[in-house]
């Protein structure tokens, strides 16, 4: 055949035609200027990165006929040979297919040999991690003491895969992934030569396909260029052509996503499913983007670690800056645990809709400085319309300092004594109220024998406490509840679990069916409180009965006391801590 493919017609036949491997290039270079090349070295990096190619240009420096140098002639009869792969002293070996034992000790009864016609005996091994461990071992003396006429050099992909006992024995060079801008420079320049106009983002699309790899690039460039007669191609030709994964589709994907629009992302599906692209390959792309999402919102969209173009770049940093960073991470988290499902399901198509389904059910989360921000906001808000009424208003109408109204005030008993404001979970069973409050009955000493007749004009015997007026005190125990939960709420969360008997007309008996020993202890220590307060508002001792006091708390109590603990970690939290301040407001 006269034609040849691309990867082939423009190899690179010198040092400084080596596209974006300039470390390894430059470090060879001056090894062979300054005679330090090694015995043994060791190319290892990606496919298509110009490992092989390297090995051949290295032969080529050391046998030309004006060498050593780091710029063979490629002319001479030697340089012709190795390029045309014809040369007696220059050995190319695949390790795939040349891994056995045998075949490797039949290479070390041949080096001891001298070159025919070249200065050097040069064995190239390609892909040497497919060697055995019995090969590996016959090589071992060899390239520990080889003969001065021998140089090895040995390309691999995956370096972890060789031996310790060989890498130390051998110079490493590692080759890096090309970058993109260089792969689409050298693919424009190929263009050019071959008299194609290739639109720009379409040659962006092939370098973003090629990962890395020139070799790869060169393959699907010769694939554009071999598809039709055309001389000018443009971007949507070529993303037909590639048939891969179109780079406007994840776009869309990720707009749908951050948008939550379910409908957009199922018809998408709909559409790559029905083009006939791999979706396995399409999750693939979208876990890349999300991938690149988390790093522009992070690092910023001139990061290096970002293999895009600048559009793409711009366009995804537009996309991403209104979220937190914490989101699309939860997002990106998602798709790398639902991956192994995607790829094993048997309908992928809809694995790959139900995983986007649920990326648009995660919320985003508000910023702690957000709330902040907020927060600030409605203080001055506040702070403004108070210093408006204070204007309107004479100064004399305010009694208490204005920042007040950040709490509930609390109710007058003697106002609308007949509305109660709702009372927290669990509620006791109904009580029956007790009959009409009697003032004249008050007086009887026969029905209060605690009190003297005259109680209404001086205090009684025990406890010491002020008498409320009745037209103050609360009617029923309800009201009496109410009160309670305003000034103990230890208490009123006891009580409420409990059952009231207000049939005496001295005393309320209060009957718990359990009660934990820190409970009782709490108990103890408000008893006197507790009976001013029965005097204050009911004219009536509490009396506590305890059922089951001394054993261990119930479901109940232990609920009651995990919610207390919950309640002090509330309160302790900065923000809180933050409102407190702000408000200068209590914790209720």
């Amino acid at each position: 055949m006269s034609y040849q493919v691309l990867a082939l017609k423009y190899r690179p036949q010198t040092f400084s035609e080596v596209v974006g491997q300039d470390h390894v290039t430059t470090t060879l270079t001056n090894a062979i200027s300054g005679n330090r090349v090694p015995h043994a070295l060791l190319l290892a990096g990606p496919r298509g990165t110009g490992k092989t190619t390297i090995a051949r240009i290295m032969a080529k420096a050391m046998t030309c006929q004006t060498g050593p140098t780091p710029s063979p002639c490629n002319e001479c009869r030697i340089c012709k040979d190795i390029i045309n792969g014809h040369c007696a002293d220059v050995f190319e070996i695949d390790g795939a297919s040349n891994n056995s034992v045998e075949q490797i000790r039949e290479l070390r009864d041949n080096v001891a040999y001298m070159p025919s016609t070249a200065r050097y005996k040069i064995y190239i091994i390609d892909e040497v991690h497919m060697l055995s461990v019995a090969a590996f071992n016959a090589l071992l003396k060899t390239l520990e003491e080889p003969p001065e006429h021998v140089l090895f050099i040995f390309a691999t992909t995956e370096v972890h895969k060789i031996p310790a006992t060989i890498l130390s024995r051998c110079q490493r060079h590692d080759l890096s992934r090309i970058a993109l801008d260089k792969i689409c420079a050298h693919l424009e320049n190929l263009c050019r030569k071959e008299d194609y106009t290739v639109e720009k983002e379409g040659l962006e699309l092939i370098a973003l396909e090629a990962d890395g790899s020139i070799r790869d690039g060169l393959s699907l460039l010769d694939r554009i260029l071999s598809a039709g007669p055309e001389k000018e191609i443009d971007r949507q030709m070529i993303a037909q052509r590639l048939r891969g994964t179109d780079r406007r589709v994840l776009f869309s994907i990720s707009s749908a996503v951050l948008e939550r629009n379910g409908a957009q992302l199922i018809d998408l599906v709909s559409k790559i499913n029905d083009s006939g692209m791999d979706l396995k390959e399409f999750y693939s792309g979208i876990i890349a983007q999300f991938r690149n999402l988390n790093i522009i919102r992070l690092c910023g969209k001139d990061s290096p670690v970002l293999n895009m173009i600048e559009t793409e770049k711009l366009e995804l940093d537009r996309m991403c800056k209104n979220f937190p960073s914490a989101y699309l991470g939860m997002l990106l988290d998602l798709l790398l645990k639902e991956e192994s499902i995607v790829r094993f399901a048997s309908h992928t198509q809809t694995a790959v809709e139900m995983v986007l389904l649920k990326m648009i059910q995660i919320e985003p989360e508000t910023r702690l400085d957000e709330i902040i921000t907020k927060v600030d906001l409605l203080a001055r808000q506040m702070e403004n319309r108070l210093d408006q009424t204070n204007v309107d208003s004479p100064p004399t109408q305010y009694e208490t300092p204005a920042l007040t109204t950040a709490r509930p005030a609390e109710q007058p008993p003697d106002h609308k004594p007949t509305e109660t404001p709702p009372l927290a979970e669990p509620r006791p069973m109904p009580i029956p109220e007790p009959p009409p409050y009697e003032p004249e009955r008050e007086q009887t000493p026969s029905d209060i024998p605690d009190y003297s007749p005259d109680s209404s004009d001086s205090p009684g015997s025990a406890p010491p406490v002020e008498q409320v007026k009745e037209q103050q005190r609360p009617a029923t125990w309800t009201q009496f509840m109410d009160v309670l939960q305003q000034e103990h709420p230890f208490i009123f969360g006891l009580f409420s679990k409990g059952q009231a008997n207000t049939s005496a007309l001295d005393k309320v008996i209060v009957t718990l069916a359990s009660c934990s020993g820190f409970e009782k202890s709490r108990l103890d220590a408000k008893s006197k409180a507790l009976a001013e307060l029965g005097q204050k508002h009911l004219g009536k001792f509490i009396e506590v009965s305890i059922e089951n006091n001394g054993g261990p708390a119930d479901e109940t109590c232990r609920q009651q006391a995990s919610l207390q603990k919950a309640e002090q970690a509330a309160a302790g939290h900065p923000m809180v801590q933050h409102a407190v301040r702000l408000f200068d407001a209590d914790i209720i």
